[in-house]
């Protein structure tokens, strides 16, 4: 039995943990509970929910913003649906009533109906849904009790009246489902996340609903904490949800991309061997590691073996391989594309897969470690381009910019952005653009191009119109924004793009040269001239820039990398 399709599955997952009124303490560890449960259902070997099907409701104050989510989400899914809740728990003036408590809940008996969503209404918006199988797990608590415990009733599970429906609650009737202060996260919740983390040490390859609530059950029993309860219908309970860690880290390799399990940022390796035996960079002594074929480089090392090579922090500038004598250190020929480990690098650009970055000694940054190698993290493959090196031969080199943000450096946010990270996180919206970390564009002058040219592309003249006469273009920066390229935010250095060419200008495939003529790099023909007017006129220096970014070698025709 194969597990539920995350293509056609959602997950909401709601937590409050900060109210407005004394009497409902604030549950500080709610929000990890949050941020680690969506990490365990997206990662590809427990599940592999996308993450824009799994939501996160963090402190919501009205009615809506707990209903709407879940509506929406039960219409989505036609597979599998998991609703999961943490915060208070209210009990309604009405016996058996259950509520669940917002920011600006009320524990008034006589209000808390007005002020906080009814059980009863999730379980509604679920029944009409269309996945074909529901799990609500809620790990709530009741009234005024202190920050290191929640309450929760049974009567929870008496409402789950929905068909192929499991609810898992986190204590019976009048039981404390604990929240201990100094805990990452509340006690239920915990053993819940332990068992999504690391799997279940001689249960099968995959976990069913009941396998995880039995181990949940029996973990809280023999740390005599507040037993959970369960009721399923249809069978739900049988439901293979997620991949048993505890058998995949035994039995299989851990995953070519992504991070290694049990390898924390930072973690220090005295040699090659380590790092190979780890499974975090398997080559001894490549400096790149993956192939085109299978959607990119799966980890780099930066050890200093490169002179052209830039560390930033959370921006490396990476040259590609090739070209170097291993004796001098010196480039001693032009780098091409279609070596395997650069081929693989423009691969990992296309595919968005994150590269697992090692740092050597030998580089002698103040990013490097003192000795052997540190795992740094993961970064993605933003940007390349060719360029001369310091001996004067061609070189690929990769801008790398960091997922994790303790990897970081404060000073390249401000010198790309102009300001702290604080100043530009309140940039507004409607104007500002992130396109590169710590680097914005202005919406304005994006729009200003666009309607300049009607939407029409400057390469092919065609314009995308959609259903209702809507005119549709993208745009690109003829020489990049941000380190190494500095390009201006400017309607000079902006085109107006169809998606393809758009994609084909900036890895460039296809380059304008000085007599604003499109010429495909790969067979060398020109395709067309530059379409121009006078609301627009691009710049002949950026033009310049980005054709010589590009340039082939003559002997080393263009190979795509997928």
């Amino acid at each position: 039995m194969k597990l539920p399709d995350p293509r056609l599955s959602r997950a909401v997952l709601i937590g409050t943990s900060q109210y407005d009124i004394e009497n409902l303490p604030n549950l500080p560890t709610v929000a990890n509970n949050l941020a680690a449960i969506k990490e365990a259902l997206c990662d590809h070997n427990i599940w592999g929910l996308p993450p824009q099907h799994c939501r996160v409701i963090r402190e919501p104050a009205e009615i809506p913003q707990m209903i709407d989510p879940v509506i929406k989400a039960s219409e989505e899914a036609t597979d599998t649906l998991i609703i999961y809740f943490a915060g208070h728990g209210l009990a309604g003036p009405d016996l058996g009533e259950l509520f669940l408590a917002l920011t600006k809940s009320d524990d008034d008996p006589r209000r808390v109906s007005f002020t906080s969503v009814a059980y009863d209404h999730i379980r509604r918006a679920i029944i009409h849904g269309n996945a074909k199988r529901k799990i609500a797990i809620l790990d709530c608590c009741y009234s005024g009790r202190a920050i290191r415990s929640m309450s929760s009733t049974d009567t929870i599970s008496a409402q789950a009246n929905i068909e192929g429906t499991c609810v898992i609650t986190s204590a019976a009737k009048d039981k404390l489902s604990l929240a201990p202060p100094g805990e990452l996260y509340t006690t239920f919740t915990a053993e819940l996340i332990n068992i999504l983390q690391n799997g279940i040490e001689g249960q099968p390859k995959r976990l069913t609903i009941n396998n995880i609530y039995n181990h949940i059950h029996s973990a809280l029993r023999s740390k005599t904490a507040p037993l959970p309860q369960i009721q399923n219908r249809n069978t739900a309970g049988q439901l293979e949800i997620i991949n048993n860690r505890a058998v995949v880290s035994q039995n299989e390799t851990p995953p070519g991309y992504g991070p290694v399990p049990g390898i924390e940022i930072g973690t220090e390796f005295p040699d090659r061997k380590a790092l190979h035996k780890a499974n975090v960079h398997r080559p001894l002594q490549a400096g790149i590691c993956g192939t085109q074929r299978n959607g990119g480089a799966e980890s780099i090392v930066v050890s200093g073996g490169y002179k052209d090579d830039k560390d930033y922090g959370d921006v490396i500038i990476y040259t590609g391989h090739g070209g170097r004598d291993p004796n001098t250190g010196h480039q001693i020929a032009d780098q091409h594309e279609s070596d395997p480990g650069n081929s693989a690098l423009i691969a990992s650009q296309m595919s968005r897969l994150p590269v697992r970055v090692i740092r050597g000694s030998e580089a002698g940054t103040e990013y490097s470690p003192s000795q052997g190698y540190s795992y740094d993290g993961l970064f993605i493959v933003a940007d390349h381009w060719s360029t001369i090196g310091e001996d004067n031969y061609r070189i690929l080199q990769f801008r790398l910019e960091a997922l994790n943000e303790d990897s970081g450096s404060k000073a390249l946010d401000e010198y790309e952005s102009g300001g702290s990270k604080d100043t530009q996180a309140h940039l507004a919206p409607n104007r500002w653009e992130q396109v590169s970390r710590g680097i914005y564009q202005d919406r304005k002058l994006a729009e200003y191009v666009k309607k300049a040219h009607d939407h029409e592309c400057q390469i092919c003249g065609i314009a995308l119109e959609t259903i209702g006469g809507l005119r549709y273009a993208e745009t690109s920066h003829i020489r990049g924004l941000g380190i190494p390229h500095n390009g201006p935010d400017t309607r000079d250095n902006i085109l107006c793009l169809c998606p393809n060419h758009r994609m084909l200008f900036e890895y460039g495939a296809v380059v304008v040269d000085e007599k604003l003529q499109v010429v495909d790099q790969i067979t060398g023909e020109i395709i067309d001239d530059l379409r121009m007017n006078n609301k627009h006129r691009v710049s002949q220096d950026h033009l310049r820039y980005h054709r010589e970014l590009h340039q082939r070698a003559s002997s080393n025709p263009y190979v795509s990398p997928i």
